[in-house]
């Protein structure tokens, strides 16, 4: 709290395990006096109830934590990803070489693909595939 603040004196009745425990979190809070961390602990507070956005109010330690998890998950499916493109890219070549496929019998197997994962919301199988024909 700033000194140059004008604050009001008001009595409040707290519990005295929870005096106990306020007192406990003084130093680690940087608080220089309990009405110091009761005023950081009511702005915390009311801010939370009056926001949607809860990462506000979340542990730095946690937000950073999730932010890393989240950064490594999206660069493993990232890569994941780019060796799948490689693979259907492969398996593409290797069908178009064998199979001399002209262009408008690749437009409409691509449409046909492209329907069948819409369908399927993309849960394919070759069982599946080898009974349709």
């Amino acid at each position: 709290m700033k000194e140059h603040e004008h604050v009001q004196r008001m009595a409040i009745w707290l519990k005295p395990e929870l005096i106990h425990r306020m007192d406990g979190h003084l130093e680690r809070d940087n608080c220089k006096n309990r009405s110091e961390f009761i005023s950081k602990a009511l702005r915390f507070y009311m801010g939370y109830l009056t926001t949607e956005d809860t990462s506000e109010f979340l542990s730095q330690a946690l937000v950073s934590v999730l932010d890393g998890t989240v950064g490594i998950n999206t660069h493993r499916m990232s890569t994941l990803l780019f060796k799948l493109c490689v693979e259907v890219n492969l398996l593409g070549h290797l069908v178009a070489s064998n199979m001399r496929l002209d262009g408008v019998t690749c437009q409409q197997l691509r449409a046909y693909a492209e329907d069948e994962v819409r369908r399927t919301n993309g849960k394919i199988c070759l069982e599946n595939m080898a009974d349709v024909r």
